[in-house]
């Protein structure tokens, strides 16, 4: 007995214990307001800031959550009504889920607060996160991450990659308010995926967006071309939106060309028109400025940025900013 209860002790020791990475990525950012009427109004702001643990259980579990803090304006009951005003930062949940690696050849899947199908994928690609969200996300079309399951694989080196999830459908800041879920995927091809210093990847994404049996669905449609090499980033989207009668569509173009050791320019223009058959909705942005990145998790850059809306082009928010990502 005693040597069935010392043999199950040792094999205990060597059950695999779970390799645990801990990080945090602050972006930060000095403003001065250059619109009319803002009087020379100028801040300091933090943007965001993450904080997150992933987790190696095994050669194919793993978990990662990641709490996501942002300054919020008031608090809220579940009627919507305001009640309380407090501006300090506050945390909330952004990710928190179980993966599966490798249950088929290149796939796995994903069950809790996970990343989307299209918004991670670009946001990864272009490496600006810091600087400003994504097309999609800054119009609200598409939010970066919901409660679901996601399906994803690579394939042939990579050439071929591709994600499928069925997901609540309000975001990840929002509860579920209808019976409809979010069915969304996306492909991307890059024939230049083997290249070690190129890339080139074409890509489509879908969303169909239930409201339930009241409401019209709302589909959301993405393609996008990207660039990569040594010395210049780039990418090229069209949007396309429609809930029952209304459309409307939209475009962006980011431009990076820089030299790796000393730094690189960006020029950004998006433009988004929600319903096409409505005169005055439509709204612009652009940015450009110099940023150098010190590490991977580390960048500085100076910006110019403005927005412009249809009904009133005359009037432009604008202004310039510091903004800094520091990362661990």
């Amino acid at each position: 007995m005693l040597v069935s209860l010392f043999a199950h002790l040792a094999l205990a020791d060597d059950k695999p214990k779970p390799e645990v990475e801990v990080g945090a990525t602050i972006y930060t950012h000095y403003g001065y307001d250059l619109t009319e009427g803002s009087d020379g109004y100028n801040e300091f702001a933090i943007d965001r800031a993450y904080f997150f643990a992933r987790a190696k259980m095994t050669k194919r579990l793993a978990a990662r959550v990641t709490l996501d803090v942002g300054r919020f304006d008031a608090l809220v009951d579940s009627t919507g009504t305001e009640y309380t005003i407090d501006t300090r930062y506050r945390p909330f949940l952004k990710h928190a889920y179980l993966e599966w690696k490798d249950w088929a050849p290149g796939m796995s899947v994903r069950a809790g607060m996970i990343d989307t199908p299209w918004v991670p994928y670009q946001e990864k690609f272009l490496g600006t996160r810091w600087i400003g969200k994504v097309f999609t996300d800054s119009q609200k079309l598409l939010s970066s991450a919901d409660l679901g399951v996601n399906v994803a694989g690579e394939h042939a080196g990579g050439v071929v990659t591709w994600g499928a999830a069925v997901m609540n459908g309000e975001g990840y800041d929002k509860p579920e308010t209808n019976s409809g879920k979010s069915i969304q995927a996306r492909v991307s091809v890059d024939p230049l995926a083997k290249k070690d210093k190129s890339k080139l990847p074409i890509t489509a994404f879908v969303n169909y967006n239930g409201q339930g049996p009241d409401t019209d669905a709302i589909l959301t449609y993405v393609g996008a071309l990207g660039y990569r090499m040594p010395y210049l980033t780039a990418m090229g989207e069209y949007v396309g939106r429609g809930q029952g009668d209304i459309s409307g569509s939209g475009y962006s173009a980011t431009l990076m060309p820089g030299m790796p050791k000393y730094g690189y320019l960006l020029f950004r223009y998006d433009h988004f028109d929600p319903d096409g058959a409505t005169d005055n909705d439509a709204n612009d942005a652009i940015s450009g400025g110099v940023a150098h990145d010190f590490t991977d998790k580390v960048s500085l850059g100076g910006f110019y940025e403005r927005k412009t809306t249809e009904a009133l082009p005359d009037d432009p928010a604008h202004g310039v900013f510091v903004r800094l990502n520091a990362g661990f």
